[in-house]
């Protein structure tokens, strides 16, 4: 079930966790479409409630797939991008080290950043563009069929 800009917006402001990790991965991945654990060390964290801090470990399930077989619904990533990925910025939930991913709220990332990839003000511009998309569309003339008599 794909998720709502407004409602990917809500995730980002409510998790409890924002964070980048290190990627851990295992030597044992198979190439086969389903759930993959995501472990990782938190080298930054932007926001917690005091169970996650720098240094701990987390891990959290998503939906791996060969390019080309992406499902419709769940947040995934590509086998062939998580196998090169070194590090991670998501939206978690949970209980650590075991997380849930909020919202499908991640991003792959070459390099920890001090400044957070993934914020609230990046969703909020993009609702603020629709909706000004939205508005000039209602003030648009709609013509519907019009009957003249002679």
């Amino acid at each position: 079930m794909a998720i709502s800009l407004e409602g990917r917006l809500k995730w980002r402001r409510t998790a409890p966790f924002h964070v980048q990790l290190e990627v851990e991965k295992a030597e044992d991945i198979q190439p086969l479409s389903g759930d993959i654990l995501v472990q990782g060390r938190a080298v930054r964290v932007f926001r917690a409630d005091g169970r996650l801090a720098v240094g701990d470990r987390c891990a959290f399930a998503l939906w791996a797939c060969r390019a080309g077989d992406e499902p419709t619904g769940p947040a995934f990533i590509c086998y062939e991008d998580f196998l090169t990925a070194s590090y991670l910025e998501a939206y978690l939930h949970g209980n650590p080290p075991e997380c849930k991913l909020a919202g499908y709220e991640f991003t792959l990332m070459r390099a920890p950043s001090d400044e957070p990839i993934l914020t609230t003000r990046e969703l909020e511009v993009l609702l603020e563009r629709f909706d000004t998309v939205r508005t000039d569309a209602a003030r648009m003339p709609t013509r519907g069929w019009q009957f003249w008599k002679r």
